[in-house]
């Protein structure tokens, strides 16, 4: 090994300091502040409950956070008060309109993997957004487009309950009518949790009835 000492001229030349400009300093600052403040905005303003000034400034960088990607994330979906989970217990009937058994959906012990799980998590959840409709239709004073909302909605409850009960009767060939229920499964206060009252208590459960679909032949196609 030679390890002989380098004369100066054979030393490489240092590389070339890159320095910028004053001006396209100032210019690159700004844009990294508005890129930083783009990140803690879309997180603080969407979804409500958020601060007017979060709002405000959301709306003044929204094409800004639509071209970055960084708005509509759904930030908070699950906070600061989750809402109640949704469950769809269906009961096969006999002629005589007799239990002959039933079920729930989604089900941790029969729907995995989790992605199979979330597709009927997806369904009880989009199906109750449709289970609260008023019993009858606007009154005939009522604007068109309430009309039209109720009509909308009324057919895609109809049309979810058509396609559950033509795969349950498919499923089930014994079976002659299918009832829908839908069931609201509240969260308990920390207190209540804190007293001992379990997650599962009956007293945190709320049902509603969707129909009753009678089973056509066409139907176990």
């Amino acid at each position: 090994m030679n390890d002989r000492p380098q004369s100066p001229s054979e030393q490489p030349a240092p590389a070339p300091k890159i320095t910028w400009s004053p001006g396209f300093r100032g210019f690159v600052s700004v844009l990294l502040l508005i890129h930083l403040v783009a990140l803690f905005v879309g997180p603080c303003a969407s979804p409500p409950p958020s601060s007017y000034w979060a709002q405000g400034t959301e709306q003044f960088m929204a094409p800004y956070l639509h071209a970055t990607f960084l708005r509509g994330h759904g930030y908070r979906f699950f906070a600061p008060n989750p809402g109640p989970s949704h469950l769809v217990r269906y009961e096969l009937l006999d002629e005589a309109d007799n239990e002959i058994s039933e079920g729930t959906f989604p089900n941790l012990d029969e729907h995995w993997p989790r992605l199979f799980y979330h597709r009927h998590f997806m369904i009880s959840e989009s199906m109750f957004n449709t289970a609260n409709l008023p019993g009858e239709p606007p009154p005939p004073e009522a604007p068109p487009g309430a009309h039209a909302e109720y009509r909308s909605v009324t057919g895609l409850r109809d049309a979810y309950l058509d396609s559950i009960s033509r795969y349950l009767a498919r499923q089930h060939p014994e079976a002659a009518k299918v009832r829908i229920v839908m069931v609201q499964h509240a969260i308990p206060m920390p207190e209540d949790v804190a007293n001992g009252r379990p997650l599962n208590d009956p007293g945190l459960y709320e049902e509603v009835v969707l129909g009753v679909y009678v089973i056509q032949p066409e139907d176990r196609l």
